[in-house]
């Protein structure tokens, strides 16, 4: 036979399994916690397996390159599927080793991308998103960094590729995002000597979606609250009788 406490705590429990299996159905998605991945040994070849195997796609890209005499440095593009097309670009002027500000926000319809005083901005593109991939790359013998990385005033940390020897790429990503969106830090691009050229040195910051989480379906959802609200029924009926 239950005592009183032992009834009090199973009833709690029951309770608890059936409140929790309906949180899971009504909790919106702006809820779930931010996940930060650092792709190490993660490649080019990689991320566009990802866009081959629909594990990732492109709504658009916020880009720095080094670029150089009559190029572009500053762009925002359409994805990869479409050509990776600057919609708008403007001409930028690296100073090696400086850091400029930047910021990149999106609310759904509208991408805001300002560096060192340039502004771009497209409505291009609309649509929820839930990914992004910040990419950096370098020549051999020089840097690019994308520091004091913020999302929505959340540090997420930072993206550096500089190796001696060869060329440097490196990848992190942002999961269970939404917009609207805002992303704030600092970029700069290091070299001694010649600088590089075109696209030798640059980031990219691809927006986009990853396939969502699963997650039970309602029936199943409702059918496991109702078990644990049945659950709850029959202890009290217990309680009533001991």
């Amino acid at each position: 036979m239950f005592n009183k406490n032992q009834t009090i705590n199973v009833q709690n429990s029951l309770y608890a399994l059936g409140i929790t299996a309906l949180g899971l159905f009504i909790i919106p998605e702006s809820a779930q916690a931010l996940t930060v991945i650092n792709q190490t040994n993660f490649t080019d070849t990689d991320f566009n397996q990802q866009i081959t195997d629909k594990k990732f796609s492109e709504l658009f890209v916020a880009e720095g390159r080094i670029g150089g005499k009559a190029t572009y440095e500053l762009s925002i593009n359409d994805d990869v599927l479409k050509g990776a097309t600057p919609v708008t670009k403007e001409e930028f002027n690296w100073k090696s080793g400086e850091k400029y500000d930047f910021s990149l926000e999106y609310d759904g319809s509208m991408v805001n991308y300002i560096l060192g005083g340039k502004t771009l901005k497209s409505t291009n593109f609309k649509g929820s998103i839930n990914s992004i991939f910040f990419r950096t790359s370098a020549w051999q013998n020089t840097t690019t960094a994308l520091t004091d990385l913020m999302f929505n005033g959340g540090a997420i940390g930072s993206l550096t590729s500089n190796l001696n020897d060869s060329r440097d790429i490196d990848y992190l990503q942002l999961k269970n995002i939404s917009s609207p969106f805002k992303i704030t830090g600092k970029a700069s691009m290091s070299w001694t000597g010649t600088a590089p050229k075109n696209s030798q040195n640059a980031f990219q910051i691809k927006v986009g979606n990853s396939p969502k989480r699963k997650v039970p379906e309602p029936g199943t959802t409702g059918a496991i609250f109702l078990t644990g609200m049945t659950g709850l029924g029959l202890s009290k009926k217990k309680k009533q009788e001991a």
